[in-house]
Protein backbone atom coordinates (compact mmCIF):
# COMPACT_ATOMS: atom_id res chain seq x y z
CA UNK A 1 0.00 0.00 0.00
CA UNK A 2 1.29 3.45 -0.90
CA UNK A 3 1.80 6.47 1.24
CA UNK A 4 -0.87 8.95 2.30
CA UNK A 5 0.20 12.29 0.80
CA UNK A 6 -1.29 15.74 1.36
CA UNK A 7 -0.94 17.78 -1.83
CA UNK A 8 -1.27 21.54 -1.28
CA UNK A 9 -1.84 23.48 -4.49
CA UNK A 10 -4.05 26.40 -5.52
CA UNK A 11 -3.85 25.65 -9.27
CA UNK A 12 -6.40 22.96 -10.24
CA UNK A 13 -4.37 21.89 -13.31
CA UNK A 14 -1.20 21.30 -11.25
CA UNK A 15 -3.31 19.50 -8.62
CA UNK A 16 -4.63 17.12 -11.30
CA UNK A 17 -1.10 16.42 -12.59
CA UNK A 18 0.29 15.77 -9.10
CA UNK A 19 -2.68 13.62 -8.11
CA UNK A 20 -2.47 11.55 -11.31
CA UNK A 21 1.29 10.98 -11.01
CA UNK A 22 1.12 9.92 -7.36
CA UNK A 23 -1.99 7.75 -7.55
CA UNK A 24 -0.57 6.00 -10.64
CA UNK A 25 2.23 4.60 -8.46
CA UNK A 26 -0.11 3.57 -5.64
CA UNK A 27 -0.15 6.54 -3.28
CA UNK A 28 -3.29 7.96 -1.70
CA UNK A 29 -3.59 11.70 -2.37
CA UNK A 30 -5.58 14.07 -0.19
CA UNK A 31 -5.96 17.44 -1.94
CA UNK A 32 -5.77 20.77 -0.13
CA UNK A 33 -6.66 23.81 -2.22
CA UNK A 34 -4.50 26.42 -0.54
CA UNK A 35 -2.71 26.90 2.74
CA UNK A 36 -5.75 27.34 4.98
CA UNK A 37 -7.24 24.05 3.78
CA UNK A 38 -3.84 22.34 4.24
CA UNK A 39 -3.44 23.50 7.84
CA UNK A 40 -6.96 22.28 8.71
CA UNK A 41 -6.29 18.88 7.15
CA UNK A 42 -2.81 18.37 8.59
CA UNK A 43 -4.14 19.07 12.10
CA UNK A 44 -7.02 16.60 11.66
CA UNK A 45 -5.41 13.74 9.73
CA UNK A 46 -2.17 11.78 9.51
CA UNK A 47 0.07 11.96 6.45
CA UNK A 48 3.28 10.25 5.37
CA UNK A 49 4.41 13.25 3.29
CA UNK A 50 3.25 16.73 2.33
CA UNK A 51 3.81 18.34 -1.07
CA UNK A 52 3.13 22.07 -1.02
CA UNK A 53 3.27 24.92 -3.45
CA UNK A 54 5.06 27.89 -1.87
CA UNK A 55 3.46 30.88 -3.60
CA UNK A 56 -0.21 30.79 -2.67
CA UNK A 57 -2.60 33.60 -1.73
CA UNK A 58 -3.68 34.12 1.90
CA UNK A 59 -1.62 31.35 3.56
CA UNK A 60 1.69 30.56 1.87
CA UNK A 61 3.45 27.24 1.65
CA UNK A 62 6.07 28.62 4.04
CA UNK A 63 3.31 29.10 6.64
CA UNK A 64 2.09 25.55 6.02
CA UNK A 65 5.63 24.23 6.57
CA UNK A 66 6.02 26.33 9.75
CA UNK A 67 2.76 24.95 11.13
CA UNK A 68 3.76 21.34 10.47
CA UNK A 69 7.32 21.68 11.77
CA UNK A 70 6.20 23.57 14.92
CA UNK A 71 3.90 20.71 15.96
CA UNK A 72 5.84 18.02 17.90
CA UNK A 73 3.37 15.36 16.72
CA UNK A 74 3.73 16.34 13.04
CA UNK A 75 7.29 17.67 12.61
CA UNK A 76 8.54 14.22 11.50
CA UNK A 77 6.42 14.44 8.31
CA UNK A 78 8.64 15.16 5.29
CA UNK A 79 7.55 18.31 3.46
CA UNK A 80 8.53 18.94 -0.15
CA UNK A 81 8.03 22.28 -1.88
CA UNK A 82 6.74 22.11 -5.44
CA UNK A 83 7.62 25.49 -6.85
CA UNK A 84 8.91 27.51 -9.75
CA UNK A 85 10.63 29.80 -7.24
CA UNK A 86 13.55 27.72 -5.96
CA UNK A 87 16.02 30.50 -6.62
CA UNK A 88 14.42 33.37 -4.71
CA UNK A 89 13.70 34.38 -1.11
CA UNK A 90 10.58 32.26 -0.68
CA UNK A 91 12.53 29.04 -1.25
CA UNK A 92 15.18 30.18 1.21
CA UNK A 93 12.44 30.92 3.78
CA UNK A 94 10.97 27.44 3.23
CA UNK A 95 14.35 25.86 3.90
CA UNK A 96 14.82 27.91 7.05
CA UNK A 97 11.51 26.68 8.49
CA UNK A 98 12.24 23.02 7.79
CA UNK A 99 11.31 22.17 4.21
CA UNK A 100 12.88 18.78 3.47
CA UNK A 101 13.30 19.20 -0.30
CA UNK A 102 12.18 20.84 -3.52
CA UNK A 103 10.64 19.81 -6.79
CA UNK A 104 11.10 22.52 -9.40
CA UNK A 105 8.34 23.42 -11.84
CA UNK A 106 8.28 22.31 -14.56
CA UNK A 107 8.94 18.73 -13.48
CA UNK A 108 8.66 15.33 -15.10
CA UNK A 109 6.43 12.63 -13.62
CA UNK A 110 9.52 10.46 -13.13
CA UNK A 111 11.33 13.25 -11.25
CA UNK A 112 8.28 13.86 -9.03
CA UNK A 113 7.86 10.18 -8.13
CA UNK A 114 11.60 9.72 -7.48
CA UNK A 115 11.75 12.73 -5.17
CA UNK A 116 8.66 11.61 -3.24
CA UNK A 117 10.02 8.06 -2.86
CA UNK A 118 13.36 9.41 -1.65
CA UNK A 119 11.65 11.19 1.25
CA UNK A 120 9.22 8.46 2.28
CA UNK A 121 10.31 6.36 5.22
CA UNK A 122 9.90 2.61 4.84
CA UNK A 123 6.90 1.30 6.74
CA UNK A 124 7.71 -0.84 9.78
CA UNK A 125 7.11 -4.50 8.95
Amino acid sequence: MGARILVVEDDPDIMRILTHALTAVGHQVVPAYGGEDAIRKVKAQNFDLVLTDLAMPKVSGVEVIQTIKADPTRRHIPVLAVTAHVWDGIAQSAGQVGCDGYISKPFSMKQLVQEVQKHLKPSPA
